[in-house]
């Protein structure tokens, strides 16, 4: 016996949380190309606080979402694909604990999230000016930790994806950098969403980002994220106030600690939200180059 759509409707605008954990959230500079044959480790550690939910769901008014997470990317630089690529993988791992809109309890799961495999191919890759241009794929594999009586704040979605990012990066003398990205994000089916299927449109994002070098190990970065899509269906019907629109902006500041290691610390706050948590996003990253 499936559960009700109206009983459904209520998690399901609480925006999926496990969704983020496989978002493209970029960081500055993350098209700078490295010679073929180096390879990079990279720890993220993100965290998310939001106590409050825009959109007509939350009833109650008493909507919360925290999510501590970590993940550990690889990265290879390559000259395999007839220009320069970078195949990669992404594990993540988070733990979240939410109080949906219109629910009175809080709920959570934790545990390792749908790994990412797939890597960038570069269009333009001009050292000497920062001049760099390339298409990032990453497809989402299902494997993650998943419940579907408590999809909502699952680590996993229970769905293939796909998410390509196109980005332009170019260098304005010596010391500015400015990047645009555009990014898709696809779905596919999950076929156990409280006994029901869930589909999603795509979801569509610009992040933008302005550069500058204080030193040569230090630069700081403002960034800026838009976002529109990702309407829901459940049993190929529509769930109203599903459509989410936000945009973010924040800063980063990164460091190379010596010539193998950089330390990057981010933080951005939602300015505008339709149908999803409005809160703080906060990420440390640790990048080693082998």
């Amino acid at each position: 016996m499936t559960t009700p759509v109206p009983r459904i409707t209520l998690a399901l605008t609480a925006t999926l949380a496990s969704l983020s954990l496989n978002a493209a959230d970029l960081n500055a500079r993350d098209f700078f190309a490295a010679p073929a044959g180096t390879s990079l480790g990279v720890l993220y550690l993100p965290a998310t606080r939001a106590g409050d939910f825009h959109g007509p769901a939350d009833s109650t008014g008493k909507a919360e979402l925290r999510v501590n997470a970590m993940a550990y990317r690889q990265v290879f630089f390559s000259d395999l694909c007839g220009t320069l690529c970078t195949p990669q993988f992404i594990v993540p791992f988070a733990d979240i604990d939410a109080r949906l809109p219109g629910a009175e309890r809080h709920t959570g799961e934790s545990g390792f999230g749908d790994p990412q495999v797939g890597g960038t191919l570069f269009f333009i890759n001009q050292p000497q000016t920062r001049t760099y241009s390339g298409l990032l794929t990453l497809i989402t594999l299902p494997v993650g930790e998943y419940h579907g009586r408590n999809p909502d704040v699952s680590p996993g979605a229970n769905r293939w994806g796909a998410t390509f990012v196109y980005n332009y990066t170019q260098g304005l003398g010596e010391k500015w950098v400015l990047e645009a990205n555009l990014e898709a994000q696809l779905y596919g089916t999950n076929d156990d969403y409280f006994g029901s299927d869930l589909k999603q449109d795509p979801l569509y994002r610009l992040q933008a980002f302005a550069s500058y070098d204080f030193t040569p190990a230090t630069y700081g970065a403002l960034r800026l994220i838009h976002a529109d899509g990702g309407e829901l269906r459940i049993n190929d019907r529509r769930i109203d106030d599903t459509h989410k629109r936000y945009t973010q902006v924040g800063f980063e500041l990164g460091h190379w600690l010596d010539k193998q290691n950089q330390l990057m610390f981010g933080l951005s706050q939602n300015v505008a939200t339709q149908n999803g948590f409005a809160g703080t996003d906060a990420l440390l990253r640790l990048v080693h180059v082998f």
